[in-house]
């Protein structure tokens, strides 16, 4: 039973040590995937050359910052915008008592580095082609850069500050699965007092009376370890099917499946760290050969 309880202990810390590694892993996938997507749209003057348009297109470039810059007309725009909502009659409709295009012209811009597109959006602010970018009522331009940013911080700081969380939470497990399991090698040498004094009376060496704990040690981290991975698949099972649509399709027991040797791997990593370390402490503490 107190092995048991040992294993069970073991597997909670392990469970929450792999649940921050997955956990951290996925979203941060999430979030650079996001951040491949995010790009700037600067929306420009009805009134604004096309001529104009293209110069700033070079200009950007030409800039070591940005990796790819598309133009859209306002045909293409608009063209764009009848394909979306192709079964939509009311919004059909309602374009056609419109004479004109509604759209303006765009560029849609892509950074090298996401965290580049500030000083982007910046060179698009400075001033320097307000006479052809489009603003609102309030006199701010009309780029997309910093609601999509905000999104992108938000995420950023909410997986640090998981992280932080889940880490700390996982070490004060493993300081007591530590405790548990030291307490379970002393156990083990109280009562094995009687086979390690014959041992040492025949002449037994120093590793082979101190090898077993060590082994039953290790045995009780292979053995959480598994039994750690045993309730992950369900787990990941059941929150994959109900966040998935929180995050663009992305399904976190997809991930899991697809990298499932690695975090096998480092389960077991750190359930043989845990088991190791208790023997080891304990043994040094209690066994005197």
């Amino acid at each position: 039973m107190v092995s048991v309880a040992t294993v069970l202990v073991m597997s909670l810390s392990i469970f929450m040590i792999g649940g921050v590694i997955v956990g951290g892993s996925f979203f941060s996938a999430v979030i650079s995937s996001l951040e491949e997507k995010v790009d700037i749209s600067a929306y420009f003057k009805v009134a604004a050359s096309e001529s104009a348009i293209l110069s700033l297109k070079s200009d950007l470039e030409n800039s070591p910052e940005v990796s790819a810059v598309k133009y859209i007309s306002a045909d293409e725009a608009l063209k764009t915008f009848r394909e979306r909502h192709r079964g939509d009659e009311v919004v059909l409709q309602s374009l056609e008592v419109i004479e004109t295009n509604p759209f303006s012209a765009s560029l849609e811009i892509k950074a090298k580095d996401p965290s580049k597109y500030g000083s982007i959006s910046k060179f698009l602010e400075s001033g320097r082609y307000d006479n052809i970018l489009d603003a609102d009522a309030n006199g701010q331009k009309k780029i997309t850069y910093r609601q999509n940013q905000f999104v992108i911080d938000r995420l950023s700081s909410l997986l640090s500050a998981s992280r932080k969380i889940g880490f700390a939470v996982s070490s004060v497990l493993a300081v007591i699965a530590l405790m548990v399991a030291y307490s379970t090698v002393r156990l083990a040498i109280y009562n094995s007092k009687d086979e390690i004094s014959v041992m040492q009376l025949v002449g037994a060496s120093r590793a082979f009376i101190r090898g077993p704990f060590l082994v039953e040690g290790v045995m009780h981290g292979v053995i959480a370890a598994v039994f750690t991975l045993a309730v992950f698949y369900p787990a990941f099972w059941l929150v994959g099917r109900k966040t998935s649509a929180l995050f663009s399709g992305f399904n976190i027991f997809e991930y899991f499946i697809s990298n499932i040797f690695q975090i096998f791997f480092i389960l077991l990593a750190v359930g043989i760290l845990l088991g190791v370390l208790s023997a080891y402490f304990a043994i040094r503490r209690y066994l005197r050969v």
